[in-house]
């Protein structure tokens, strides 16, 4: 087996990695990992404790409370994500985090978010009828990939032409830097991102509009304004949190409901489920595998394992997902699923604060696709769907024959 066709073996890998996290499941409530940036730590494997810990202040996602040789590790693999998100609630803990949350929240608000349910709609469209009919189309560069950059930037206030120059850069960014080349590449787009929106923030002050980035401008609490860091920071976390994760819940979850077609067909009769069937999705094909990144800030003790301070911590999101003793016939996909409770926005004080703008650009895809193209079905095997080398989980590539003629695609129901 040559190099390219060994790596492509190992990233398809990605398409079924939930039977390894049951092994964990069933070794303990918290079990040591090796990672690929920071060499060994501790995952969360249970649903109760995921919930329990994921706000807990004993952990903290504060790198400065990581011990001193994981810091070592961290800087060895030139891990500077954190460092490049300066003055974001991402790497903040409360008090610093709880002010900047509630100016953001004041702003980001149901009503905005519901407000782009139109434009959602009106992109999705504009997307999908682009589409070819006759041959293979790769739902993820065509649809996947686009859209939430597009509605991310009509948030901020931003326009398509923004959209269109920073989907690439946003995209690098969860790139692992794995070598020299790709540490680069990183940087170059985190750097470029950067420049970028403080030449928009700079252009809002001058130019206020009634976009999200204009509103937080002006936002004040008790203390003082967010300055021109917290701004473009919180305008990177805002395109870096929600628009890679959705690209890979979009990728993953119509992967998913393409591999159990008995769901998919139930969604086309009863389209008024696209809400718990995103809900089942999420719960199903985390973007977030592993799990939230925190730190032990003291040691912590799960049934006959302690924690040590310092250490690394995977607050388990995939393994929490499909814990048997929170979730019924967790393996089954289930697009009717009421009792949901799933990790993948997180929880307590980190809870994803664009929750409902993900579910929104989710519910609308997947009710625009069933309802145009009710026996789409995928144009190579499940097992064929190559799927990205990087921190977040989705394929790469979608190939979808949208109205199929009359020789089916192999199928894996």
């Amino acid at each position: 087996m040559n190099e390219q066709a060994a790596r492509a073996r190992s990233l398809n890998q990605y398409l079924d990695p939930y039977p390894y996290f049951g092994r964990l499941r069933e070794a303990g409530r918290a079990v040591p990992i090796r990672t690929a940036f920071a060499g060994e730590g501790w995952l969360v494997t249970r649903h109760e404790d995921a919930q329990a810990l994921a706000g807990d202040p004993r952990l903290s996602v504060d790198i400065h409370h990581a011990g001193p040789e994981l810091r070592r590790r961290c800087d060895a693999f030139k891990f500077r994500f954190v460092d490049s998100l300066p003055e974001t609630m991402l790497v903040m803990d409360p008090p610093q985090h709880t002010r900047l949350r509630r100016l953001v929240a004041a702003e980001f608000t149901p009503r905005r978010v519901a407000s782009l349910g139109p434009y959602t709609q009106s992109a999705v469209l504009e997307l999908t009828e682009a589409l070819l009919l006759d041959g293979p189309v790769d739902l993820v560069s065509a649809l996947a990939e686009p859209l939430p950059t597009k509605v991310i930037c009509r948030l901020l206030g931003l326009e398509d032409e923004d959209a269109a120059i920073m989907q690439p850069l946003v995209a690098s960014l969860t790139l692992l830097p794995v070598d020299d080349a790709v540490s680069a590449e990183v940087e170059d787009a985190r750097g470029a991102l950067w420049e970028y929106l403080s030449h928009m923030v700079e252009r809002k002050r001058r130019q206020p509009d009634d976009g999200l980035l204009s509103a937080l401008i002006t936002a004040h609490d008790e203390d003082e304004k967010l300055s021109h860091t917290e701004l473009v920071s919180m305008a990177g976390l805002l395109l870096a949190g929600g628009v890679e994760t959705t690209t890979q819940v979009i990728g993953s979850g119509l992967l998913l409901l393409l591999r159990h077609r008995d769901q998919l067909a139930r969604l086309v009769e009863e389209p008024e489920l696209v809400r718990t069937a995103v809900d089942e999705v999420l719960r199903f094909e985390s973007p977030i595998t592993l799990g939230l990144i925190r730190y032990a800030v003291e040691d912590i003790t799960l049934g006959n394992v302690t924690i040590p301070r310092g250490e690394l911590v995977f607050v388990g999101v995939a393994s929490a997902n499909h814990d048997p003793q929170r979730f019924p016939d967790p393996t089954c996909v289930d697009v009717g699923r009421q009792d949901n409770p799933h990790m993948t926005f997180g929880r307590g004080p980190h809870y994803c604060l664009g929750a409902s703008l993900a579910r929104l650009e989710l519910e609308t895809v997947f009710g625009t696709l069933i309802e145009k193209y009710p026996t789409m079905e995928l144009a190579c095997r499940p097992e064929d769907v190559p799927w990205r080398p990087n921190v977040l989980r989705g394929p790469q590539e979608l190939p979808v024959r949208l109205a199929p003629d009359s020789a089916p695609a192999d199928r894996d129901s």
